[in-house]
């Protein structure tokens, strides 16, 4: 099942265990060489907490269910941080061929709820294959000038 980076943006984090809310997503963490998502942040700034991805129960349409309520962890290093800042938020950055031609910005990515693997990058009325997503960083997002055309 598909889903959406601008869909779960806002929905609830609930603990399996006591079924307490634990916030909400803020951001969502890329591994940009996997090409899936590493782990989901709530809150934002110093409050901000990450969920591993291997700590998710289940991505639903409705709320995101995690392990328990100790999935919840502080940034561990300057990259981590950058995400729970909105640095490193994919939606709405610029992007870059590796030739360095702009693309336009990115609107939304898709991924499998299930694995957290991305599917598709949202470039305006675009699809292009994640596999084409090389790196992201604070000022853009660079794509693989091969592979950024549909299968």
């Amino acid at each position: 099942m598909s889903d959406s980076f601008r869909s779960c943006t806002g929905r609830k984090v609930i603990s399996r265990v006591t079924a307490a809310e634990l916030g909400v997503i803020s951001h969502l963490l890329v591994d940009a060489q996997q090409r899936r998502i590493a782990a989901i942040i709530i809150g934002r700034g110093k409050r901000a907490e990450l969920v591993d991805w291997a700590h998710i129960g289940g991505f639903g349409p409705d709320a995101v269910m995690v392990s328990d309520d100790n999935a919840l962890r502080a940034p561990a290093d300057d990259r981590e941080r950058a995400a729970a800042d909105g640095k490193l938020e994919l939606v709405g950055k610029r992007t870059l061929t590796e030739r360095g031609n702009e693309l336009g910005q990115l609107d939304d990515v898709t991924f499998d709820a299930g694995t957290g693997a991305l599917e598709d990058l949202v470039i305006g009325d675009r699809h292009v294959p994640a596999r084409a997503l090389l790196g992201s960083g604070s000022y853009a997002a660079v794509l693989d000038d091969d592979r950024d055309q549909s299968p």
